[in-house]
């Protein structure tokens, strides 16, 4: 599985579990509701910025993020 992917899958992780919906989650991280749905189904190449974005809306920190991420999915 590749890094887009798993970015993807995390961050609708995260999401759900704090019952957020896309347009919820794109609106506290200022960015655009279709962008936020690309990443999440691992189309797009998010720039890092726009994962510390997200990050900082679902509440996390990059560590409690990417933890794991060293392991397959």
């Amino acid at each position: 599985m590749d890094i887009q992917v798993k970015i993807g899958l995390r961050i609708k992780e995260l999401r759900k579990a704090k019952g957020l919906s896309q347009e919820q989650l794109a609106l506290k991280a200022e960015i655009d509701r279709t962008y936020m749905a690309s990443v999440e189904n691992g189309k797009r190449n998010v720039a890092v910025v726009n994962v510390e974005k997200i990050i900082g809306a679902l509440g996390e920190n990059f560590e409690s993020f990417f933890k794991g991420f060293d392991k397959e999915q």
